[in-house]
Order: C-alpha cells, then structure tokens, then sequence
C-alpha cells in the first residue's frame, strides 16, 4: 500500500464523487479524514463501509472563514499531519448568470474558492516543513467551456483552475503537487460501474457515449497521489469522456 503512513483529507465526502475518493486513499493505506457538512446519515454510511480502515469523520462548513482551517485541525489532531488534501466539497447552481441571486453568488464563491483556498493554505505549510504533499482540486468541464445554467459555478470552478496554477508555481519546489481534475457529468460511487452507453441515449454529444463515473475520478486521484506522478503539476486533467475537445472544437 503505497500511501501507508500518509494522511488524508476528502472534504464533501459524503456523497458523489467523495465516497469514491475516500475509499480508494484508504485502500492504499492513507488514514483519511472524511468532511461533511449537513449529511450526517451519508457521512456515516461512509465510515462504515470503511471501518477497517483508519478514518475520521469531521463537520464543517467550507463557506465560512473559519470552517477549512478548523476541519484541518481537527483531522491532523486524530489523525496526524495532512499529506494529501482533495478539495471535493462545494455548491453547485443551475442558472444563468443573470438569474443567480447575490446569496447564491456568494455561497458558491465561499464553498468552491475560498474553501480550497483556505484548506490549501492551511495544509501547505505542514507539507512544505515535510517535502512530500499531494493537493488535488475538483473542478469542472464548465470551468474550461461555458455550459448551460452553468454561469457561477463555471466562474467559481475556474477560479479553481487557477488558484491551482498559482499553488502549483509556489508549492512545486518543496515536493507538494497541486492538480486539479475537471469532470463532465458523472454518475455517484453507487451507481453500477461501468455505465453502459445505450442506457444514456442524452450522451450524444459526449465522444464516449456515456456519463463518466466516480471511480474513475478515484482512479485519477489515486494516480496523483502516487510516487509516478511527482513531475505532474499545474495541471487541469478532463475525466469528461472527450467533451472539452468537442466543446473547444465547436467554438473554434
């Protein structure tokens, strides 16, 4: 088990993508602090599935000012230093940029933006003391190219994009790695894997005919985190089945 004697943090471990990534650090012996926010049961459910490993459950608002550094804190205090930090957790909106309200704006800038930015700023300096870091961001397709009903939570995610670049730049000399992966749309870790295309006939536009799935984000950040991957860093990686390419394409 590669990741053994590491710690984790997955913050929106509750559903989603973030069972999936949680799992898959644990099962390569990192010891992973799980983050919610309002899903206590979800959360749960979570740990238990992953009792035999070391786990920590831990609540937290990503949208205040006080909330990543506090659940940082109470992770490194169960569980150890933070080595590896996904920032998962955030809001999501489906309207247009004109449709969205000043509190929807806002809550989507706090959670996705500064709750990375935050966590991230806790976490780096412990790595950087230490030489060895892993910082994976969630972002999304509709960060690169504009989606329908997708205006502040492509504005926020691409503000992900480049607080990941920044970080990247400061952090790359002291062995920490900072990357961001940018799904489509992609199916939770309980639904069946591997999604069959005749089941999503909406996928059309998607070069792979079908939806991507949580494990294979997993999969990515599992990779991520290993020794291989120490010379990638900066990067924006699509797990989205070929749809940034056609999105680019069709603008071009």
């Amino acid at each position: 088990m590669e990741l053994e004697g590491r710690t984790a943090l997955v913050t929106g471990a509750s559903g989603g993508l973030g069972p999936a990534m949680a799992a898959v650090l644990a099962r390569e012996g990192a010891a992973v602090g799980l983050h919610y926010r309002t899903s206590k049961e979800a959360i749960e459910k979570v740990a238990e599935q992953l009792e035999e490993y070391p786990t920590f459950v831990v609540r937290g608002d990503l949208a205040t000012h006080d909330g990543p550094p506090a659940l940082c804190r109470e992770v490194e205090k169960n569980l150890g230093p933070i080595d590896i930090l996904v920032n998962n957790g955030g809001g999501w909106v489906e309207k247009t940029l004109l449709e969205t309200s000043d509190q929807e704006w806002d809550e989507l800038i706090q959670a996705d933006l500064r709750g990375s930015f935050l966590a991230t700023r806790y976490a780096a300096p412990g790595m950087k003391e230490r030489g060895w870091g892993r910082i994976v961001n969630i972002s999304t397709v509709a960060a690169l190219n504009v989606g329908p009903r997708e205006g502040a939570y492509g504005v926020a995610k691409a503000g992900v994009n480049m607080l990941t670049k920044t970080f990247a730049v400061e952090l790359g000399g002291f062995g920490i790695t900072v990357n961001a992966i940018a799904p489509a749309w992609t199916l939770p870790h309980d639904q069946p894997y591997p999604p069959r295309p005749e089941d999503y006939p909406q996928c059309t536009n998607i070069p792979d005919q079908r939806p991507g799935h949580a494990r294979e984000v997993a999969a990515l950040i599992r990779f991520l985190a290993s020794r291989e991957a120490a010379h990638i860093n900066g990067q924006i990686i699509g797990v989205d089945g070929g749809l940034a390419a056609v999105l680019a394409a069709s603008r071009s």
